[in-house]
């Protein structure tokens, strides 16, 4: 079929073709940073959604005590207006020495366990949808791990999800733990723009 192009085989139309030929990536880092105790990731509507209708954040929770503990995390809206009260969700985590557990924190920031203390952080991966919309609920899942150094009886996996009952944007998140520290050396996260408009 010399002289015919992949789009018109397919029938695809010019619009799906010039989509076939220069597809849209699916998204790009946004911000990137780390944070001291308890911080604020912030400006999330403003600077990602302009672009993105979803959100991922990577995070690594640390803390500067000699122990795990659990961490967490709620929305905010413009103003640094808490959502907390709002969200609904439910986790599972489970491992060898730290055993299982499942439960739902409704009104409440979400549960997540365990936060790791100095380098052994917990790695945790969330994805939440609809973020900036001004109608929408929005929803959240994510999985993350867990273990400590060398001693990997404590490995530990954890996912879990929930629902934002607002339609408000989210504009910010606040990141805590157990223990109310952590350093800026292992305390981190990523931001990346996902299902562009």
């Amino acid at each position: 079929m010399a002289g015919t192009t992949t789009a018109a085989r397919m029938s695809l139309g010019p619009i799906a073709a010039t989509e076939v030929l220069n597809p849209k990536g699916i998204g790009e880092i946004i911000t990137y940073g780390n944070g001291s105790g308890q911080y604020r990731i912030s400006n999330l509507n403003m600077v990602a959604m302009q672009k993105y209708h979803d959100m991922e954040i990577w995070f690594k929770s640390s803390n500067q005590s000699t122990w795990t503990t659990n961490w967490g995390f709620y929305f905010e809206s413009a103003g640094q207006t808490s959502m907390s009260s709002q969200m609904n969700s439910s986790y599972y985590y489970a491992g060898y020495s730290s055993g299982s557990s499942q439960g739902t924190n409704n009104q409440n920031s979400y549960y997540n366990y365990p936060s790791g203390y100095s380098s052994y952080g917990h790695m945790f991966k969330l994805y939440i949808s609809n973020v900036g919309s001004s109608s929408n609920i929005k929803s959240w899942h994510g999985y993350g791990g867990y273990t400590n150094g060398s001693a990997t009886s404590y490995v530990t996996c954890h996912q879990g999800g929930g629902s934002l009952t607002s339609s408000a944007p989210i504009d910010s998140i606040i990141v805590t733990n157990g223990y109310g520290n952590g350093s800026t050396s292992y305390q981190g996260f990523t931001v990346f723009g996902r299902r562009p408009k």
